[in-house]
């Protein structure tokens, strides 16, 4: 990531929580990002809140949007999400809009990612640490991505506890990648049994797989000696 995209993200997060106020909250690797994780990414996500439909709340964003100097909004609209492709003098993000009647959410500052590029402080909402790490767990397994495995461990360094209800959830009910083979799925019934699965994924992740799949993500002194950390960490997932 460059600086013009992590000045964009910071733009948008300024923008939305000025004009939306509680009814915007932020999730996923953003979070971690607003929160001190070194971890890159160039696309937000959102949920609005109390909404029923996306296309309640998708003008109002779009708007919010396009006030932004020479930007280009392009989007689209699924089952899934609002997608939104953001431009702004060549330098491009992706936001993904999602909502829900009610979530449980904590407030932190944008004290780390806003007077880098002069903005002010504000308070930004964001969904439960707990509720994140459920997600953040099944996702892993769903997709398997290194990157997942360096949030989750994230998260253990400051001790948070994943939502059992959520993470039961997700994992009775998988929505596996095609990419992952089906003599990889969990297929264990609990939650303990899981994270004995997790642990020894991460027992046998080697430097060269972490730095292939992470470079993209981390400066290279953040990449050295990851596999050790992940193992030392993730004893504590139990």
């Amino acid at each position: 990531m460059n600086k013009k995209e992590e000045r964009l993200l910071a733009i948008v997060i300024d923008r939305f929580a000025e004009k939306f106020g509680k009814r915007a909250i932020l999730r996923g690797g953003m979070v971690l990002k607003a929160i001190g994780s070194a971890r890159y990414t160039n696309d937000i996500d959102y949920v609005f809140v109390p909404y029923k439909s996306k296309k309640d709340i998708m003008p109002e964003i779009i708007s919010s949007l396009k006030s932004i100097d020479k930007s280009e909004v392009d989007y689209s609209l699924n089952s899934q999400c609002l997608r939104i492709i953001l431009t702004v003098d060549e330098t491009t993000i992706q936001i993904e809009v999602k909502v829900a009647e009610n979530i449980k959410i904590e407030a932190i500052s944008t004290k780390l990612i806003s007077p880098e590029f002069d903005l002010p402080k504000r308070v930004i909402h964001i969904v439960d640490h707990s509720i994140s790490m459920a997600n953040k767990l099944a996702a892993w397994n769903e997709r398997r991505l290194i990157r997942d495995i360096y949030d989750i461990w994230f998260f253990l360094q400051m001790n948070v506890k994943p939502d059992l209800d959520i993470l039961k959830k997700r994992l009775l009910k998988p929505k596996y990648s095609k990419l992952l083979k089906k003599e990889d799925y969990f297929i264990g019934e609990d939650i303990d049994s899981f994270y004995e699965f997790i642990r020894e994924k991460v027992s046998i992740l080697k430097e060269k797989e972490i730095t292939n799949e992470m470079s993209d993500y981390l400066h290279p002194e953040e990449l050295v000696g990851l596999s050790s950390l992940f193992r030392a960490t993730f004893v504590k997932l139990r």
